[in-house]
């Protein structure tokens, strides 16, 4: 796993502290956007521990940029939730017999299209809008609310905020490198919804 994915994977399961969640630091992750804002600096310590590789400039590194952004998700998701909402994509059979279960975010957001016809018109174009875009602070802001708007239907999903990790940190490099995350985010999104219509003709 790639360091995004593993630092943003230890400092959630440190957030939620196996059912005695950080409440202080979940309010400031919600509350603020980027690591850089007022009242992040109370997150750092939990960052800096996790990220191998820090910013020796003052300026973000793309590292920490992709692990801020889905730890602020995580926390705006995790919200007014007694159970865990983050879970591991299982990567194989064994995962799965072990109680892997979460989702990627944009599988989770074709789910709840597929379940709630009247959000689809809506959340496609939403959704389109993002993956045309190979800017990160366009990027971020419209995930951000695409958290909200799947947070709003109360689904139950756990979701690998840690996989949403490691693919803005993969994200930033390049527009070619946003190209190729925008192509996997499509067809986690809209993937099985063209199977699906597929199957129905």
């Amino acid at each position: 796993m790639s360091d995004a994915y593993t630092a943003t994977a230890r400092i959630i399961n440190q957030l939620y502290g196996d059912g005695t969640p950080d409440k202080g630091a979940l309010a400031e992750l919600r509350r603020t956007t980027a690591i850089t804002d007022k009242g992040a600096e109370k997150i750092w310590p939990l960052i800096f521990s996790a990220v191998p590789k820090l910013s020796t400039n003052g300026k973000p590194t793309k590292l920490e940029t992709a692990v801020y952004t889905a730890l602020h998700c995580y926390a705006a998701f995790q919200q007014g939730n007694d159970s865990f909402v983050f879970g591991q994509i299982p990567r194989s059979k064994d995962n799965e017999e072990s109680g892997e279960n979460g989702v990627s975010l944009f599988t989770a957001l074709r789910k709840m299209k597929i379940n709630d016809s009247n959000e689809k018109k809506a959340l496609d174009r939403r959704v389109t809008a993002l993956l045309a875009t190979t800017n990160i602070s366009s990027a971020t802001n419209s995930i951000n609310h695409l958290v909200s708007i799947l947070k709003g239907k109360k689904m139950g999903e756990k979701i690998d905020f840690a996989q949403l990790a490691e693919d803005l940190y993969n994200f930033q490099w390049s527009t070619k490198n946003a190209r190729f995350v925008a192509l996997k985010w499509g067809k986690d999104y809209y993937w099985n919804v063209y199977k699906l219509a597929s199957d129905n003709d």
